[in-house]
């Protein structure tokens, strides 16, 4: 229970019944369309939630707000931020600007649904900050971010650290009262560590929990009769450490905080309000899957203090029905998005997929790999580091997960497409390049191995990966050898036998390593890679390495032996893929075996565990672009000796 301090009459007994709306985690998905599928997609989309939250607010005393990560994520809502980059608009882009003139598609269809506040996701901040600016030039509501700042020396402000909005709503009895509903937003910390990767600096990033707790209570001295906090955040511990990324729970308990929205994690959850301390709280899921709703009772006393308690809950649309008034903005937007996605730029001639991206090394990753392993070698030229070997890390984005039976790749060999390229790389996320050690490299691995649960030995039916974890969590590192256990607990030494060029890698080894800004990002063990040096170098967008890298002719991605499991005799796994896997089950027969059909659309495979899974170390020679032959030392190389 929260009391308010706004004292507005002097007899008691109002009563409102208060309606909390909120989406998160849209990443541009307006139209029920599944744009690297090309088909469509009722289980996505803002427009396909309008109608729902226009019911609700046809009943009264609602308010909707988004919790970050509407900006970027789609092919149609990528080429809109393009195309906002290339105009360089002013303040306010007017309908005279030009035939695309305008606020970003999105954005526009943001405006048609009238929110009446917002916050930032650390994917907003994907393109830098002077396009984000821009962007939210054209967003007819305000947006409030209290843990994250530009750092002094810009000059500028971000967004503020709260808002104060100023509402009258329909009491019980039906009188009407004036509330003033004070609104902060958050978003992960380390945000700005990302930024920094990406973009060379400009964010400063506060712990949510402490920032919170001050400008809850500053909106409080304000005069706010309820605070409603935006958190792009997941649920996290009860007691996060500082910096954390999840601190819902944290949150939830701070005193001056009525209602808490969450996000970021993409898990649809709710709860009701518990008593001191404690509130109610709601996350809408993700890409418009579902909306967050808070219900709040308020009730004043006879001090003129407001008292609420509320539940939250999610809602799912029905699969059917799709708003106008939000779809208009975007379509031409997104009849653009389709023709671009059709173009040609390049070619295969063998099948690209990730059926097994978890399972053994696969053709979609060994394709990004060698591609971005070309754009690091230009960026190099000349560079003093180019004399230490050069390894990639590339991740799986499309490998199942939260996304469902459908959510791999599976193009046939032929002609590839815009749109397969952006299913190759969905993020535009920019090529950086960092001189790492042993100790690096090992944090990177033993957070990818956490993608699998705990393998119990001698024992057949059992899961392999771990749901709770999105498969992009775990990395390939081409130019490296090594063996995951997953008997041992994630996070405890899973990773053994890491090798580069056929040797074991020694504490003073220094290597480049190329990937996109945001993988250095993780848990605490992870944060280490950031003693690495970053090279100052200005690398291309991901996609753009693809792109170069298709263009040059045909490609055959044939991957290599990196990584493998231990040896386990008689033991084994099963692990959901696409029926289509089937095909490419034959590539690893040895390891893997269909059993059925499963839940969901998905067939069933078996993963043995036995000696004959071990795979032989990579091709190490010249010609793959591995730093030459085996070598367990550093060249004398003074510019790049110390991390």
């Amino acid at each position: 229970m929260h009391v308010g301090t706004g004292v507005t009459r002097r007899e008691g007994g109002d009563s409102v019944h208060l309606r909390l709306i909120c989406t998160t985690d849209l990443h541009g998905h307006v139209l029920p369309w599944d744009y690297l599928s090309g088909r469509r997609d009722p289980g996505v989309g803002l427009a396909r939630l309008a109608p729902l939250i226009r019911a609700h607010r046809r009943r009264g005393n609602t308010l909707l707000f988004d919790n970050g990560d509407f900006l970027h994520g789609t092919p149609m809502a990528d080429a809109e931020t393009e195309r906002l980059a290339r105009r360089g608009a002013g303040p306010r882009d007017g309908p005279g600007n030009g035939p695309h003139a305008g606020p970003h598609a999105m954005i526009a269809a943001m405006n048609a649904l009238a929110y009446d506040a917002g916050t930032l996701g650390n994917h907003e901040f994907d393109r830098g900050l002077p396009l984000l600016r821009r962007a939210l030039r054209g967003l007819d509501h305000p947006v409030t971010s209290c843990n994250l700042a530009l750092a002094p020396e810009a000059g500028v402000s971000l967004a503020p650290p709260g808002l104060m909005l100023r509402r009258r709503f329909r009491c019980r009895d039906g009188r009407s009262v004036g509330l003033r509903i004070g609104v902060l937003g958050l978003a992960p910390p380390r945000t700005a560590e990302w930024d920094r990767l990406r973009f060379a600096g400009g964010l400063v990033a506060e712990d949510m929990v402490g920032a919170a707790r001050r400008q809850a209570a500053r909106l409080r001295a304000d005069g706010a009769d309820l605070v409603v906090a935006l958190a792009h955040s997941g649920l996290g511990a009860a007691l996060p450490q500082p910096g954390a990324d999840n601190a819902g729970r944290a949150l939830a308990a701070l005193p001056d905080i009525d209602a808490l929205f969450l996000g970021h994690t993409h898990v649809p959850r709710a709860r009701g309000a518990s008593g001191p301390p404690g509130c109610p709280l709601a996350q809408a899921g993700r890409h418009g899957s579902h909306i967050a709703v808070i219900e709040l009772g308020l009730r004043r006393d006879a001090a003129g203090r407001w008292r609420s308690r509320g539940q939250g809950r999610v809602e799912t649309p029905p699969a059917t029905g799709c708003d106008a008034a939000t779809a208009a903005p975007v379509r031409r937007a997104h009849r653009a998005a389709l023709a671009a996605l059709r173009r040609p730029v390049g070619h295969s001639t063998v099948p690209i997929d990730s059926h097994f991206a978890l399972v053994a090394p696969e053709t979609s990753l060994q394709l990004t790999a060698d591609a971005l392993r070309a754009a690091a070698r230009r960026l190099l030229w000349g560079r003093p580091e180019a004399a230490l070997p050069l390894l990639v890390a590339v991740r799986p984005f499309r490998a199942g997960g939260h996304g469902g039976a459908g959510h791999y790749l599976s193009l046939p060999a032929g002609a590839l497409t815009e749109g397969h390229l952006q299913a190759l790389y969905p993020h535009p996320d920019r090529l950086c390049l960092e001189v790492v050690d042993r100790e690096a490299l090992l944090a990177r691995l033993e957070r990818g191995a956490a993608a699998f649960r705990r393998i119990v030995p001698e024992r057949r039916d059992q899961p392999l990966l771990d749901m709770s974890r999105p498969p992009y969590r775990f990395e390939l590192i081409d130019g490296l050898d090594w063996r995951i256990d997953p008997s041992r607990p994630a996070g405890d030494g899973r990773i053994d036998h890491l090798r580069h060029a056929g040797r074991g890698l020694g504490p003073r080894d220094r290597f480049v390593l190329a990937s996109a800004g945001q993988g250095a990002g993780g848990d605490d063990a992870v944060r280490r890679c950031l003693r690495a040096r970053r090279i100052a170098v200005e690398g291309p967008l991901m996609r753009e390495a693809l792109r170069a890298h298709l263009a040059l002719g045909p490609v055959t991605p044939r991957p290599r032996n990196s990584w493998r499991f231990a040896a386990l005799p008689g033991t084994a796994a099963w692990f959901d893929a696409p029926p289509e896997a089937r095909a490419g089950a034959a590539r690893i027969a040895r390891q893997v075996a269909p059993l059925g059909p499963a839940a969901g659309g998905y067939h069933r495979f078996e993963l043995r565990f036995g000696p004959e899974g071990v795979a032989h170390p990579i091709d190490s020679g010249p010609r793959l672009g591995y730093g030459g032959p085996a070598r367990t030392r550093t060249p004398r190389c003074p510019a790049a000796m110390t991390p």
